[in-house]
């Protein structure tokens, strides 16, 4: 019954889903949305969760002061201080208290401050991190473009001529080369583009059939 139940569940759902997009109904159009809001909730719930599970993975090992446990209080107080400013700083329509002044100095001072986190903190540890992810890119990059074979000597030579035609020496080298350059993109790596795209789709497709059917269990925590 344990395992019986949520594929039932599963296939009703699912059945149900798949058949409001082909058959659009009225009654079936309010049930489905009704579903909807209520996946967001889990959504929302499955961030609490998130949350607890940083807190039991990550206080453990702060306490045995294992490797690098400096960061993950820097983690914990991050979440935490990120956390309470949001709250504090909610919208109006929220507001248990609106009509007292104290709760709106607070709600006021807390959107500054995560206003304030967010811009002067988050933004640039965000755009320090892709700055880093650049080298890693440039580096995978280096690896992956060596001749070893025919199909790594075409990505090269693509490659080469694309970055050509982005930048002004490629203009002066030969004055069609943005064009060229324009034409794989438009052309060429749109189409292998698109073909990767069906091809996930289709796996998608074949993934979500998997599990209506009941075929595929992993999502019950067993591969049975």
């Amino acid at each position: 019954m344990r395992s019986t139940l949520p594929l039932l569940v599963t296939f009703a759902l699912g059945s149900l889903m798949l058949i409001e997009f082909f058959v659009p109904a009225g009654g079936m159009r309010v049930v489905v949305s009704l579903l909807q809001e209520w996946g967001l909730v889990l959504a929302g719930t499955a961030f609490i969760l998130g949350g607890i599970n940083v807190l039991q993975v990550n206080l453990p090992k702060i306490r045995r002061r294992e490797e690098d446990w400096q960061y993950k209080v820097v983690l914990l107080v991050s979440a935490a201080a990120m956390a309470i400013t949001g709250f504090l700083g909610g919208r109006e329509e929220i507001a248990l208290h609106a009509d007292s002044t104290w709760f709106d100095g607070m709600r006021f001072h807390g959107k500054q401050t995560f206003e304030y986190l967010y811009e002067y903190v988050f933004a640039p540890a965000n755009a320090t991190m892709f700055s880093l992810l650049a080298f890693f890119i440039a580096s995978a990059a280096f690896r992956a473009f060596r001749a070893r074979n025919v199909e790594a000597t075409l990505m090269l030579a693509t490659a080469i001529v694309v970055m050509l035609g982005v930048i002004p020496i490629g203009e002066w080298i030969h004055p069609r080369m943005p064009e060229v350059k324009d034409w794989i993109l438009n052309y060429a790596n749109n189409a292998g583009r698109r073909a990767i795209l069906i091809g996930a789709a289709l796996g998608a497709v074949a993934t979500g059939l998997r599990v209506i059917l009941g075929i595929e269990r992993s999502h019950l925590g067993s591969d049975r």
